[in-house]
Protein backbone atom coordinates (compact mmCIF):
# COMPACT_ATOMS: atom_id res chain seq x y z
CA UNK A 1 0.00 0.00 0.00
CA UNK A 2 1.25 3.29 -0.96
CA UNK A 3 2.96 5.43 2.21
CA UNK A 4 1.19 8.32 1.13
CA UNK A 5 -2.71 7.45 1.43
CA UNK A 6 -4.76 5.50 4.20
CA UNK A 7 -6.86 2.72 3.13
CA UNK A 8 -9.79 4.99 2.53
CA UNK A 9 -7.52 6.42 0.30
CA UNK A 10 -6.90 9.83 2.09
CA UNK A 11 -3.51 11.55 1.90
CA UNK A 12 -1.37 11.79 5.21
CA UNK A 13 1.68 13.57 3.89
CA UNK A 14 2.01 16.82 5.93
CA UNK A 15 2.75 18.89 3.16
CA UNK A 16 -0.26 17.69 1.62
CA UNK A 17 -2.52 17.72 4.98
CA UNK A 18 -1.41 21.08 5.36
CA UNK A 19 -2.51 22.24 1.61
CA UNK A 20 -5.95 20.63 2.14
CA UNK A 21 -6.76 22.06 5.31
CA UNK A 22 -5.55 25.93 4.02
CA UNK A 23 -7.28 25.31 1.01
CA UNK A 24 -10.39 25.07 3.41
CA UNK A 25 -9.82 27.76 5.31
CA UNK A 26 -9.27 29.79 2.33
CA UNK A 27 -12.86 28.64 1.23
CA UNK A 28 -14.78 29.44 4.63
CA UNK A 29 -12.80 33.17 4.07
CA UNK A 30 -14.15 33.36 0.90
CA UNK A 31 -17.24 32.76 2.05
CA UNK A 32 -16.79 35.56 4.93
CA UNK A 33 -17.15 38.43 2.34
CA UNK A 34 -20.55 37.02 1.09
CA UNK A 35 -22.01 36.48 4.46
CA UNK A 36 -21.98 35.90 8.56
CA UNK A 37 -20.48 32.90 9.98
CA UNK A 38 -23.60 32.23 11.49
CA UNK A 39 -25.74 31.80 7.96
CA UNK A 40 -22.02 30.06 6.34
CA UNK A 41 -22.58 25.88 6.03
CA UNK A 42 -20.21 23.30 6.01
CA UNK A 43 -21.60 22.43 2.98
CA UNK A 44 -21.11 25.71 1.60
CA UNK A 45 -17.26 25.49 2.36
CA UNK A 46 -16.54 22.18 1.18
CA UNK A 47 -18.58 22.85 -2.31
CA UNK A 48 -16.35 26.12 -2.17
CA UNK A 49 -13.51 24.32 -1.60
CA UNK A 50 -14.46 21.43 -4.21
CA UNK A 51 -14.19 18.31 -2.03
CA UNK A 52 -16.80 16.99 -0.11
CA UNK A 53 -18.31 18.02 3.82
CA UNK A 54 -16.86 14.99 5.44
CA UNK A 55 -13.62 16.54 4.72
CA UNK A 56 -14.31 19.47 7.44
CA UNK A 57 -15.08 17.04 10.03
CA UNK A 58 -12.30 14.80 9.01
CA UNK A 59 -9.48 17.70 8.76
CA UNK A 60 -10.51 19.73 11.91
CA UNK A 61 -13.41 18.16 13.67
CA UNK A 62 -16.49 20.69 12.76
CA UNK A 63 -17.18 24.45 11.42
CA UNK A 64 -16.06 25.99 14.71
CA UNK A 65 -12.61 24.53 14.56
CA UNK A 66 -12.52 25.25 11.44
CA UNK A 67 -13.08 28.74 11.98
CA UNK A 68 -10.76 28.61 15.10
CA UNK A 69 -8.13 27.28 12.47
CA UNK A 70 -8.99 30.63 10.11
CA UNK A 71 -8.19 32.74 13.17
CA UNK A 72 -5.18 31.03 14.52
CA UNK A 73 -3.39 31.44 10.76
CA UNK A 74 -4.91 34.98 10.50
CA UNK A 75 -3.10 35.51 14.02
CA UNK A 76 0.29 34.36 12.53
CA UNK A 77 0.27 36.41 9.26
CA UNK A 78 -0.46 39.84 11.24
CA UNK A 79 2.26 38.59 13.76
CA UNK A 80 4.72 38.65 10.92
CA UNK A 81 3.37 41.58 9.80
CA UNK A 82 4.50 43.11 13.04
CA UNK A 83 8.36 41.64 13.53
CA UNK A 84 9.71 44.41 11.80
CA UNK A 85 8.32 47.36 13.85
CA UNK A 86 10.94 47.54 16.18
CA UNK A 87 13.27 47.53 13.93
CA UNK A 88 12.36 50.62 12.39
CA UNK A 89 13.59 54.16 12.44
CA UNK A 90 9.70 55.43 13.66
CA UNK A 91 8.74 52.24 15.71
CA UNK A 92 5.33 54.19 16.74
CA UNK A 93 4.62 55.36 12.95
CA UNK A 94 5.28 51.84 11.78
CA UNK A 95 2.56 49.85 14.40
CA UNK A 96 -0.06 52.59 13.25
CA UNK A 97 0.63 52.47 9.65
CA UNK A 98 0.96 48.73 9.36
CA UNK A 99 -1.96 47.89 11.96
CA UNK A 100 -4.57 49.76 9.88
CA UNK A 101 -3.32 48.51 6.79
CA UNK A 102 -4.30 44.79 8.16
CA UNK A 103 -7.38 46.31 8.94
CA UNK A 104 -8.87 47.86 6.11
CA UNK A 105 -7.46 45.40 4.09
CA UNK A 106 -9.69 42.29 6.01
CA UNK A 107 -13.26 43.49 6.16
CA UNK A 108 -14.48 40.26 6.24
CA UNK A 109 -12.76 39.31 9.70
CA UNK A 110 -13.23 42.30 11.43
CA UNK A 111 -16.96 41.89 10.60
CA UNK A 112 -16.61 38.65 12.06
CA UNK A 113 -14.83 39.15 14.65
CA UNK A 114 -17.31 42.08 15.74
CA UNK A 115 -21.01 40.16 15.45
CA UNK A 116 -20.07 36.64 15.95
CA UNK A 117 -17.25 36.40 18.33
CA UNK A 118 -16.58 39.09 20.71
CA UNK A 119 -20.68 38.76 22.20
CA UNK A 120 -20.59 35.18 21.97
CA UNK A 121 -19.23 33.48 24.87
CA UNK A 122 -17.27 30.20 23.91
CA UNK A 123 -13.72 28.99 22.07
CA UNK A 124 -13.90 31.32 19.17
CA UNK A 125 -13.98 34.31 21.70
CA UNK A 126 -11.56 32.73 24.16
CA UNK A 127 -9.35 32.02 21.42
CA UNK A 128 -9.66 35.59 19.88
CA UNK A 129 -9.21 37.59 23.08
CA UNK A 130 -5.87 34.85 23.91
CA UNK A 131 -4.45 36.13 20.43
CA UNK A 132 -3.77 39.57 18.95
CA UNK A 133 -5.53 41.49 21.84
CA UNK A 134 -3.68 40.47 24.91
CA UNK A 135 -0.19 40.18 22.36
CA UNK A 136 -0.91 43.98 21.43
CA UNK A 137 -2.01 44.73 25.02
CA UNK A 138 1.43 43.59 26.27
CA UNK A 139 3.89 45.03 23.36
CA UNK A 140 2.24 48.73 22.63
CA UNK A 141 2.59 49.76 26.50
CA UNK A 142 5.85 48.62 26.29
CA UNK A 143 6.80 50.48 23.14
CA UNK A 144 5.19 53.78 24.64
CA UNK A 145 7.37 53.58 27.56
CA UNK A 146 10.34 53.35 25.54
CA UNK A 147 9.28 56.66 23.51
CA UNK A 148 8.65 57.77 27.57
CA UNK A 149 12.47 57.59 27.99
CA UNK A 150 13.27 58.74 25.34
CA UNK A 151 11.77 61.78 26.03
CA UNK A 152 9.17 61.76 23.12
CA UNK A 153 5.87 61.99 25.04
CA UNK A 154 5.64 62.97 28.30
CA UNK A 155 7.04 61.19 31.67
CA UNK A 156 3.56 61.55 33.23
CA UNK A 157 1.53 59.74 30.81
CA UNK A 158 -0.13 56.32 31.56
CA UNK A 159 1.46 53.90 29.12
CA UNK A 160 -1.57 51.40 28.99
CA UNK A 161 -4.07 53.92 28.96
CA UNK A 162 -2.28 55.70 26.01
CA UNK A 163 -1.96 52.32 24.23
CA UNK A 164 -5.46 51.89 24.70
CA UNK A 165 -6.67 55.00 23.31
CA UNK A 166 -4.10 54.52 20.40
CA UNK A 167 -6.03 50.86 19.62
CA UNK A 168 -9.49 52.31 19.42
CA UNK A 169 -8.03 54.95 16.92
CA UNK A 170 -7.25 52.65 14.85
CA UNK A 171 -9.89 49.96 15.19
CA UNK A 172 -13.22 52.31 15.60
CA UNK A 173 -13.09 53.42 11.61
CA UNK A 174 -13.50 49.99 11.27
CA UNK A 175 -15.43 47.95 14.00
CA UNK A 176 -17.96 51.11 13.86
CA UNK A 177 -18.27 51.06 9.68
CA UNK A 178 -22.00 51.51 9.74
CA UNK A 179 -21.96 54.63 11.64
CA UNK A 180 -18.77 55.99 9.44
CA UNK A 181 -20.21 55.26 6.29
CA UNK A 182 -23.61 56.84 7.21
CA UNK A 183 -23.50 59.08 9.69
CA UNK A 184 -20.01 60.98 9.27
CA UNK A 185 -20.17 60.04 5.36
CA UNK A 186 -16.57 58.63 5.41
CA UNK A 187 -15.21 55.72 3.25
CA UNK A 188 -13.64 52.80 3.73
CA UNK A 189 -11.29 53.78 1.25
CA UNK A 190 -10.13 57.27 3.40
CA UNK A 191 -9.61 55.47 6.52
CA UNK A 192 -7.11 52.52 4.70
CA UNK A 193 -4.50 54.51 2.99
CA UNK A 194 -1.55 56.17 4.24
CA UNK A 195 -2.84 59.79 4.27
CA UNK A 196 -5.49 58.49 7.63
CA UNK A 197 -2.88 56.81 8.78
CA UNK A 198 -0.62 59.81 9.17
CA UNK A 199 -3.42 61.73 10.87
CA UNK A 200 -3.70 59.12 13.43
CA UNK A 201 -0.36 59.21 14.26
CA UNK A 202 -0.21 62.95 14.35
CA UNK A 203 -3.04 62.68 16.31
CA UNK A 204 -2.11 60.80 18.85
CA UNK A 205 1.39 61.98 19.10
CA UNK A 206 0.53 65.24 19.39
CA UNK A 207 -2.03 64.54 22.16
CA UNK A 208 0.78 62.70 23.77
CA UNK A 209 4.19 64.59 23.31
CA UNK A 210 6.44 66.38 25.76
CA UNK A 211 5.10 69.63 26.05
CA UNK A 212 8.22 71.32 26.91
CA UNK A 213 9.34 69.83 23.47
CA UNK A 214 6.70 71.83 21.94
CA UNK A 215 8.03 75.10 23.77
CA UNK A 216 11.44 74.86 22.74
CA UNK A 217 10.96 73.69 18.88
CA UNK A 218 12.90 70.50 19.70
CA UNK A 219 10.42 67.97 18.64
CA UNK A 220 11.50 66.11 15.55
Amino acid sequence: MNNNTTKRGRPIDPEIQLERKNQLIDAAYALLHEKSYRNITIREIAEQANTKSAMISYYFGGKQELFLAMMQREEENRLQSLQGVLKSKDPLKAFIYIAIKRFSEDPAITRFITDDVIHIDGPLRDQFINTMPKKIAEFLPVLIDQLKKKGLIRKNLDAKWAAFSLMNLIVMPFVGAFIRDNAWEISHEEVSGDEWAEHVYQLFLTGCQNTNMIKDGSLK
